[in-house]
């Protein structure tokens, strides 16, 4: 008896985590299918990119899926419109702070000079184009 007792309790202790309710859960909102138009505009408002386009798909998807009175499906394609949506803000948010300290046009590169190997760069015997600072003069 001492036996099946045991064996009962240590079974509702494992099970007992599983039983209670997340705290995480419980804070994270819930996805409907009204937020479909909150969601668009949302979209609407990223840069293109792979991660956009993937959070639009999803969201054409949700649509389609809301049309058909697919709840869970319209719930499920609002999650990964998440997901991509918000990798895509991060990514513009990267972007935009990369750029603040020069103006959008100027691109800073370094330009490599001529050496023993590659004369067809500045400053080289086979270099056709406009002298560059940095690079040594060829003498003609």
């Amino acid at each position: 008896m001492r036996v099946i007792s045991a064996t009962i309790a240590a079974a509702f202790l494992l099970a007992a985590p599983t039983l209670a309710p997340s705290p995480v859960r419980a804070a994270t909102p819930q996805i409907t299918c009204s937020q479909i138009p909150q969601a668009q505009r949302f979209v609407d408002g990223l840069k293109p990119g792979p991660n956009t386009r993937a959070a639009q798909q999803h969201l054409d998807a949700a649509k389609q899926a809301a049309n058909a009175g697919n709840d869970r499906q319209c719930v499920s394609e609002l999650g990964r419109v998440n997901e991509y949506a918000t990798r895509s803000a991060a990514a513009d948010k990267r972007a935009a702070t990369h750029h603040t300290s020069a103006h959008p046009t100027t691109h800073h590169r370094r330009v490599q000079c001529a050496d023993a190997l590659h004369q067809n760069r500045p400053g080289g015997t086979d270099y056709h184009g406009p002298p560059v600072a940095g690079c040594p003069q060829r003498k003609l």
